[in-house]
């Protein structure tokens, strides 16, 4: 698709539907990619999360209804979805310095925050190593839930891989022996989009899996599915993810000869011994199907 059009589409979209619910799903149909993609992409692309330019946006708007409108402070807040003129005044005075009764009552320097557009810039410039593999289905077993993108202040992993990570790193160093509970070598996968509610992504972290299921963890299948694997290698690991599938979604789709295939979750594969000197190598495969 053309992604340059499916963005500001977007854009289009969030200003025709400023006043009304916008669901992340919507906008992420519209840009033709799933809501995990979406939601890194635009994120790294505008330096602002998409809930972030719709708040901007929504209070932007809220300046000019509270200096050109006689409407009640309290049906303002209502319009742009606020539950409540407290919730409303806060956010208002966080963004622009005065509450919006200080509008009402004397000229007062406001910000306001234009749509924004997305332009052609020049790409390709930098090669992109990528492979095409078949894959029968399989499973993972780990822990399922709506995980968050952003990690937490002085951690480098999202809530749900922290707590991963501290409940089963015992069982994943066993090296696919005979008290592993996973294939060898070790194959540690995140599992994104299985569906999304409320902007936050269905997420599954584990590994391939075999035997029977270990006490308090989740199985969930990988179908079967051709996949676009592309190696990462990064000096950290998180910070590197959004410019990845950036250029994956901007540039290679449209100069490739597939298109994502939406019965599948794209995955983030961390191999054993991806750790080195020159920092991580993993992999993100993109389940593809041809155009």
């Amino acid at each position: 698709m053309d992604w340059l059009k499916g963005m500001n589409d977007v854009v289009k979209y969030i200003e025709e539907n400023l006043t009304e619910t916008i669901q992340y799903e919507a906008l992420a149909r519209i840009a033709g990619c799933s809501v995990y993609e979406f939601s890194r992409i635009f994120s790294f692309m505008t330096g602002m999360s998409i809930s972030e330019y719709i708040r901007r946006r929504r209070l932007s708007q809220a300046v000019f209804d509270l200096q050109n409108g006689s409407g009640k402070i309290v049906d303002i807040a209502l319009k742009y979805g606020y539950e409540s003129p407290t919730t409303f005044t806060r956010a208002f005075k966080e963004l622009h310095g005065v509450t919006p009764s200080d509008v009402r009552k004397r000229p007062v320097p406001l910000k306001t925050y234009p749509a924004i557009t997305f332009l052609l810039t020049i790409q390709g410039v930098t090669a992109m190593d990528f492979r095409i593999e078949k894959k029968e289905s399989f499973q993972i077993v780990g822990l399922s839930g709506y995980d968050e993108a952003e990690c937490r202040p002085g951690d480098t992993l999202t809530p749900l891989w922290r707590a991963f990570m501290d409940a089963y790193d015992p069982r994943l160093w066993n090296g696919g022996g005979k008290d592993s509970f996973y294939t060898a070598p070790l194959w540690q996968v995140a599992a994104y989009d299985f569906q999304s509610e409320g902007g936050k992504t269905k997420t599954v972290i584990g590994a391939q899996f075999k035997g029977t299921c270990p006490e308090n963890m989740d199985i969930i299948a990988i179908p079967a599915a051709t996949w676009a694997v592309f190696p990462i290698t990064s000096p950290t690991g998180a910070d590197y993810v959004p410019a990845a599938y950036t250029r994956i979604m901007t540039e290679w789709f449209p100069a490739s000869q597939y298109r994502r295939d939406e019965s599948a979750p794209n995955l983030e594969v961390f191999p054993a011994g991806n750790v080195t000197a020159k920092g991580y190598t993993w992999e993100i495969w993109m389940p593809v199907v041809s155009k």
